[in-house]
Order: C-alpha cells, then sequence, then structure tokens
C-alpha cells in the first residue's frame, strides 16, 4: 500500500466523520440520520428517466470535491443499470459494496486521481471501464467474477496486479489495457477464459486480450494466462518475463506481437499449448533486448512469421535450426560481430564441408539471404558470411576449413607437416571459437537420425 493510498484513507475516514456530524438532524425520541433530511445521491448526481427508480446514474464532480455514497443511497442504486465516476477528487462507497445492486451491469470510471476497487464493490458487473486514474488499486472482483465479459483500461496507473485479479470463472469476451502502465503482474493475476458469443456460437475477431502503447515492467511466472481468446500484445513495452509469463491455451484468433520492446525473457516466456485450426502466431516489428534462441512460439508447426524484427543478441546456430518448419522469417536485423555465438554458424560449411543434408543446407542459405546484420547495414548474413570467410572482418578468428576427402584425379595432398599443422589448428581454434557450431551440428545430426 502506497504512503498516498494510507493518507487519502485516512483523509476519507476523517471526512466521513465530519460529514456525518455536519449533517446530522434531531427527530422526535432523539433519532439522528446522517445527511440533510430528503437528500440522495440523486441531489448530487444525473439521475435518469427520474430520481426514484432511475436506470442511469451519472457522478461527474469537480476535482476537489468528494463523492459520498452513503448507506440510504443503495436503495436508489438497487435499479440502476449503468453507472459513472467521473472528475471526482475522491469517491467513497459503502464498505460493504453495493450489494442490493444486482441489475448494475455497466461502470465507467475516469479522470480521477486514485480509485480503489474492492472486491465486491459492484456484484454483478458485466463491464468496467477505467479512463485517465492516476492510481488504479484493483483488488479483484468478487462476486462479479461470475458475471464480467469487458475489462478495459485506458491512460491509467496500476502499481501491482494481485493474484486472483480476474479468475478463470470471469465469462469474458474482451480485456484491454491501452496506454497503461503496470509496476508488476504477479503470479496467478490475469486467470483469463475467453467465451463465445451465446447467439451463434462464433467469437468475434476483437475478442481475447489485447495490450497497446503500454509498459508492464515486471510479469512473474504464470501472470498471464489466456484461454480460447486472441492475445495481442502491440507498441508496448515488457522489461521483464520470467518463465511461463504469458500462457496461451487454445488460442482462438491467433498471436500478434507487434512492435514491442522487449526486455528480460527466456524461451517460454510466451508460450502456446494449443492453437486451433486457422490460428498463427506473428512477431514483427519488435525489437529483442535477447532473444531466446529456444522462443517456444517459434518452434511449433504451425505457421509463424518472424519478419521485422531487431534482435540485439541471440545466439544464431541454435536459433536458426530450430526455428519450426512453417515459420517464415525475414527481414530481421541481428547483431553482426565476432562474438562466437554469432558467426559460428555462418562457416558450417567451411568447418564441416558436406555436413549438411541439401534441403537443410537450402533453407539456411535462404535464411543467411533474406535477414540482416544491424551493422554494418544493409549487409544480409550472406554477405556477412562472406567478409568472414575472406577475413575481411574478426581477422584471426577463423577456423582453418576440414578438407574434403581427395579423388584420384586431385591434385597431390600437402606435406605432412602442413598438413598436421592445419589440423592442429583447426582442433584448438574449433574448441575456442565455435563451440556453439559443434552443438548446432550435433543437434542437427541427432535430428536427422531420428527423422530417418
Amino acid at each position: 500500500m502506497t504512503t498516498r493510498l494510507k493518507f487519502l484513507q485516512t483523509l476519507t475516514v476523517t471526512v466521513l466523520a465530519l460529514y456525518g456530524t455536519a449533517g446530522a438532524q434531531s427527530r422526535g425520541g432523539g433519532a439522528v440520520t446522517s445527511g440533510p433530511v430528503g437528500r440522495n445521491i440523486c441531489d448530487t448526481c444525473a439521475c435518469a428517466p427520474d430520481n426514484l427508480i432511475p436506470l442511469t446514474v451519472n457522478c461527474t464532480c469537480t476535482k476537489t470535491k468528494l463523492l459520498i455514497v452513503r448507506e440510504q443511497d443503495t436503495v436508489v442504486l438497487s435499479s440502476v443499470r449503468d453507472l459513472t465516476l467521473a472528475s471526482c477528487g475522491f469517491v467513497s462507497l459503502p464498505s460493504s459494496g453495493l450489494s442490493s445492486s444486482t441489475s448494475l451491469t455497466r461502470v465507467t470510471v475516469r479522470d480521477m486521481k486514485l480509485f480503489h476497487y474492492t472486491a465486491g464493490l459492484f456484484p454483478a458487473l458485466e463491464s468496467l471501464s477505467v479512463e485517465d486514474v492516476g492510481e488504479l488499486v484493483l483488488d479483484g472482483f468478487g462476486p462479479a467474477n461470475r458475471t464480467l465479459r469487458h475489462l478495459t483500461l485506458r491512460r491509467s496507473k496500476v502499481i501491482r496486479l494481485v493474484k486472483g485479479t480476474v479468475t478463470a470463472a470471469a465469462p469474458l469476451r474482451r480485456v484491454l489495457f491501452d496506454r497503461v502502465e503496470v509496476d508488476e503482474i504477479e503470479s496467478g493475476a490475469l486467470d483469463m477464459s475467453f467465451v463465445s458469443d451465446d447467439n451463434n456460437g462464433q467469437q468475434a475477431a476483437s475478442d481475447g486480450f489485447t495490450v497497446v502503447d503500454s509498459t508492464i515492467k515486471s510479469l512473474q511466472s504464470s501472470a498471464v494466462t489466456v484461454r480460447s481468446g486472441a492475445v495481442r500484445i502491440l507498441n508496448s513495452t515488457l522489461d521483464d518475463m520470467a518463465s511461463g509469463a504469458v500462457v496461451m491455451d487454445d488460442a482462438h484468433g491467433g498471436i500478434r506481437l507487434s512492435g514491442n520492446r522487449l526486455g528480460a525473457m527466456v524461451g517460454d516466456s510466451l508460450s502456446a499449448t494449443r492453437m486451433d485450426g486457422d490460428a498463427a502466431v506473428y512477431v514483427d516489428g519488435n525489437a529483442f533486448r535477447t532473444l531466446p534462441a529456444d522462443m517456444q512460439l517459434l518452434r511449433s508447426e504451425r505457421p509463424a512469421e518472424f519478419v521485422g524484427n531487431d534482435v540485439d543478441n541471440v545466439d544464431l546456430g541454435p536459433f536458426f535450426f530450430g526455428l519450426g518448419a512453417a515459420v517464415r522469417a525475414s527481414d530481421n536485423r541481428f547483431t553482426c560481430d565476432c562474438d562466437p555465438r554469432h558467426i559460428s554458424v555462418l562457416k558450417i560449411n567451411q568447418v564441416f564441408p558436406g555436413l549438411l543434408q541439401p534441403e537443410v543446407d537450402s533453407r539456411f542459405a535462404t535464411l543467411l539471404a533474406n535477414n540482416y546484420c544491424r551493422q554494418p547495414a544493409n549487409t544480409t548474413l550472406a554477405g556477412y558470411r562472406d567478409l568472414l570467410v575472406r577475413e575481411i572482418v574478426c581477422e584471426g578468428a577463423n577456423v582453418t576449413a576440414v578438407q574434403p576427402p581427395q579423388s584420384s584425379t586431385a591434385q597431390s595432398p600437402p606435406s605432412k607437416d602442413t598438413a598436421t599443422t592445419n589440423r592442429g589448428n583447426t582442433v584448438a581454434t574449433a574448441t575456442a571459437m565455435y563451440a556453439t557450431a559443434a552443438t548446432v551440428v550435433t543437434s542437427l545430426l541427432l535430428r536427422n537420425l531420428s527423422v530417418s
């Protein structure tokens, strides 16, 4: 709990006490009622169609005004279907929530410095929209987990989404984070199950979990689980993702990661356990601080696009040879330098000539031709490989090529002394500089054996 929240809670208690004292009036027999006689929430807020049995209540305050919803107001609110709380300096709602408001399905909260949503506040809620809130505290939905269908957060700040914020019991259609800042999503915070439209049994293209133009600093393991819905993370920053941070189960509508800045992550930070028949994976236009060589989304046999990404660091060998057969990887920019993790795989055919099967070699050649170095600019990986082989770059880091078997009509082999020296150089340099390439080759051989 932040210092600011503690201060505002203390302030609320003080204001409520003062309000009750100032508004109390004595009646016959000494009975005391809180607030002016005959006043209810409709004297402060716009109620429609009337003040007796309103269906909509719009509470738009000035920013310096406290909105206090008293226990007696719950009777008026019992018939309300749509409630708006806007531009209030602070809102005080009954501690027990609006338990009698069984028709209240839609709530909008906007333009506030702080809003604290306690579990059970609106027990029949179907749609919550929070916009322009400086600090949103969201404890969870309590009974509304059986009814919640739409959750929209826009231009708001959340310190922490706690475990059980959304549970699998909620029959969700859409969850949207738009220009939202979240410091941390705890394990089990967003356990989301998306359901089809009851009218036709089909899901709309927009159904699912969408994050756009947002920043999430930390996602713990199992922070986000999405069942039977699309997942879209667009133009956002995800700083630190633990193993299993985002799990997609039966991802209807596919998975798209586009235009994001992705920080620390491991191979299964983003993973899909099942995909429906038409779903595909799109990973495009992202900036990876570190791209896991075993990124789970790209190792599936499902169609996937890995296009136009900027990769700061990846072990190229296991990454390229681990790509699923249906993955298209092109126009990506990788770090090209003398780090063995970046250059070893580029010289496989020079170090181990004839090792790769023709179809594997052909696909590998296509990957090198269709992807690029970050520096030198506009240089393909194939072009950088040629510079490497010719010792124009990374001078002294090259491995002497293993000589192919000589035919009877070939030239005589080099002298024994020269051959011995070359073999010694090959083994020593390969051990020190090309451990990654050896690992790749071993993996490749095992794969070929398993296929055979």
